[in-house]
């Protein structure tokens, strides 16, 4: 993971470690280790140490010298040693050079018996909430259940592979309401009866709980669940509990895929489109391919399962990579939901300010609620409005730290950044020329909760997005509710588009489907397919058919005439021809490096430095090669949304469809970079197979 994503094994391993156990772990320094390499190879790789060792700072060479004479010493006795050192910066620079290697040590566990004593209750999994799974033989409700033809059809394929011992990648692509997860938990259950254990990921912590619920009804206390939301502690107590094979089956969003399980069987990756899986700080990993090599590694297959794979997946499936199972209609013939495209231009053409809900989703809305159905309004913006712009001077106010202007948030009075978290009490009377002229501009969820309560006082309404569920517990109180019919429309972010399984719903309204569409990112199309159809999942689960109504501006646009016919073998085709033409994934792999400081003409100058080194680097012979031809350099420029958190951004796009050769590219005008020796106030970040390059 470390090579493949351009990091030190030490922040790998701060990665897939829980933060209890780091803190308890014991850092040493020791010489690299040295492989079998010709006699020649090895003179010159001594011939670059030297010359790397030449450049450090005296400080540094002193300290390189003491760990080569002592062969391996521990950080406390370096900082003991080294006090005018910054230590770890200094270990950190040196390790980048390869001129050291940091390990990283923690206490064994006592035995099972004392460990166990020793555990606090931390809520995560009691008795109470398993469910008493009874003998062996007793017949359970799911057991009776019986699988649709496709169910069984995929179900046997995943057996036989688990039969097998071998390493599989399983595309399971399965319409909304198809039973994907019944799939998943069979499968599971095989892999727990031959000995094996399973891991199950989801992309939503949102997902998580409703899933757990279902799992322990299988597998009682053999299960662990691991998120972002539990404390420090909990995440501890359930790893310690893994790495005893107390656990069978391990629950878990992105970082889950890390659980130390021992004789893994079955990786599962529900959703395994989600950008949530994309890692977008410090080793920017992705989940879903981490699992795909874990299960390699474990000789096990792997089930990519989703309504709307990937691009990337598809294509494999489509080249044999992957195997392709369908599941191309929903449990009990229930049939997919009628979608309606609403033309919001018409709408414009009346004369009226733009609605947020158009008369046909108004008509929907109160004729769903008089029948005692519910309905969901998704819209992939919160807030209450975009921004607040005077009518007068055009004073637009924006965040001090950020290029990006502060969302107006009603309910709390306050203008926030939503990349920096900046806060600012709303005013009435423009800070520019002081005239009281401030609107608002666009709409967010918290607004469209406002309208509605005009337009249905009478109606049970909740919301859910990044500002409701703040508080711990929020969220899965709100479902549990939700699933109850104890409100009658939920309005949302993307959590409410994927995953929840509430048979009452029989109405979606898309607010408005172009904002995802108009983002200036290649996957604006994909992304948009995705969302539509997976809100549009939700309806129609139950008995009752579902509708669903999409309000746009462009109606035409083949991702949204798609996703109402539900129709994704269109939309890859159309979209796979685009990516082709204009050379991006599936067709071609990127890597997007990007420099942050606080000076913008710093951060300009390394960007153009790296730029420098890479253009060197490709003049060598192994790059010169017909089969480096279609290796790109785009930038550097400044990054779509120039500075954030107060930093200036630049970035450079390279791509090609040779990966080996893009990785060998990037690695060796990085190690160029580093002996140039850039500013270290500049951060140099570098994103492999990136899901945002904004």
């Amino acid at each position: 993971m470390a090579h493949y994503y351009f990091s030190s094994p030490g922040t790998a391993l701060q990665t897939i470690l829980p933060r209890t156990v780091r803190h308890q772990s014991t850092v040493s320094v020791a010489l690299p280790k040295k492989g079998r390499r010709k006699k020649a190879a090895t003179e010159e790789d001594d011939r670059r140490k030297q010359l790397l060792v030449d450049r450090l700072k005296e400080g540094e060479k002193e300290l390189l010298a003491y760990v080569t004479e002592k062969k391996r010493a521990s950080l406390k006795t370096l900082q003991r040693r080294f006090p005018q050192l910054a230590t770890r910066d200094t270990l950190q620079h040196l390790e980048s050079l390869n001129l050291i290697r940091l390990v990283e040590s923690f206490p064994r566990p006592r035995t099972i018996t004392e460990a166990s004593e020793s555990i606090a209750e931390v809520g995560v999994y009691t008795e109470e909430s398993a469910d008493d799974s009874g003998d062996d033989d007793e017949q359970t409700p799911w057991e009776t259940l019986a699988l649709t033809s496709d169910q069984q059809n995929a179900q046997s394929e995943v057996e036989n592979t688990l039969k097998k011992g071998e390493f599989r990648v399983l595309l399971l692509h399965g319409v909304t309401g198809s039973g994907k997860t019944e799939v998943y938990l069979r499968a599971a259950r095989y892999a727990v009866s031959q000995d094996k254990t399973a891991l199950f990921l989801v992309p939503e912590i949102a997902l998580t709980q409703q899933l757990v619920a279902q799992v322990r009804q299988r597998f009682g206390g053999g299960v662990a669940v691991l998120h972002s939301a539990m404390t420090d502690k909990e995440r501890w107590e359930e790893w310690k509990r893994i790495a005893r094979r107390e656990i069978s089956v391990v629950v878990g969003a992105r970082s889950a895929v890390f659980a130390p399980l021992v004789n893994l069987g079955l990786i599962i990756v529900d959703e395994e489109h989600e950008t949530a899986y994309k890692q977008e700080d410090g080793i920017r990993y992705n989940a879903r391919d981490i699992a795909v090599v874990r299960g390699k590694m474990s000789s096990c297959p792997v089930i990519l399962g989703s309504a709307t794979p990937s691009l990337e997946s598809y294509t494999h499936s489509q080249t044999q990579h992957y195997t392709a199972l369908t599941l191309p209609a929903r449990v009990a013939a229930r049939p997919l939901p009628k979608v309606e495209i609403v033309d919001l231009r018409r709408e414009a053409r009346s004369g009226k300010a733009a609605p947020i809900f158009s008369t046909r989703l108004q008509q929907a809305l109160r004729a769903n609620y008089q029948a005692g159905k519910q309905s969901v309004l998704f819209l992939n913006r919160r807030g209450y409005a975009n921004y607040l712009q005077c009518r007068l001077c055009g004073e637009t106010l924006s965040c001090p730290h950020c290029s990006v202007s502060l969302t107006f948030h009603l309910q709390r009075k306050i203008l926030c950044c939503h990349y920096c978290g900046f806060t600012r009490r709303s005013m009435e009377v423009c800070p520019s020329c002081k005239e009281p002229a401030l609107d608002g501009s666009g709409i967010g969820t918290e607004q469209v909760e406002d309208a509605l309560r005009h337009l249905l006082p009478e109606v049970r309404i909740a919301r859910l997005d990044r500002d409701t569920v703040k508080r711990r517990g929020v969220l899965d109180r709100v479902l549990r509710a939700w699933r109850a019919h104890e409100f009658d429309v939920l309005i949302g972010t993307q959590m409410v588009a994927k995953g929840h399984d509430v048979p009452g719903v029989t109405l979606v309204g898309v607010i408005l489907a172009d904002v995802t569409l108009n983002r200036p990112d290649f996957r604006a199309a994909e992304r948009t397919f995705q969302l539509l159809t997976q809100v549009a999942g939700r309806a129609g689960r139950g008995q009752d058919l579902g509708t669903v109504i999409i309000q746009t501006y462009a109606p035409r646009h083949y991702s949204i005439q798609c996703a109402a016919r539900h129709d994704f073998t269109r939309f890859a085709a159309q979209e796979q021809r685009y990516r082709k033409q204009l050379g991006y994934p599936p067709f071609t792999r990127l890597i997007n490096v990007r420099f942050e400081g606080r000076d913008g003409q710093q951060v300009e100058a390394t960007a153009s430095l790296f730029l420098q080194m890479l253009e060197q680097t490709r003049q060598s012979e192994e790059f010169t090669s017909a089969r480096a031809a279609g290796l790109q350099i785009l930038g550097p420029a400044p990054a779509p949304i120039e500075r954030i958190k107060g930093r200036e951004r630049w970035q450079l796009l390279v791509k090609g469809p040779d990966r080996p050769l893009l990785h060998a590219l990037i690695g060796k005008a990085h190690d160029a970079f580093v002996q140039a020796k850039p500013p270290r106030t500049v951060r140099t970040i570098i994103d492999v197979d990136p899901y945002s390059v904004v």
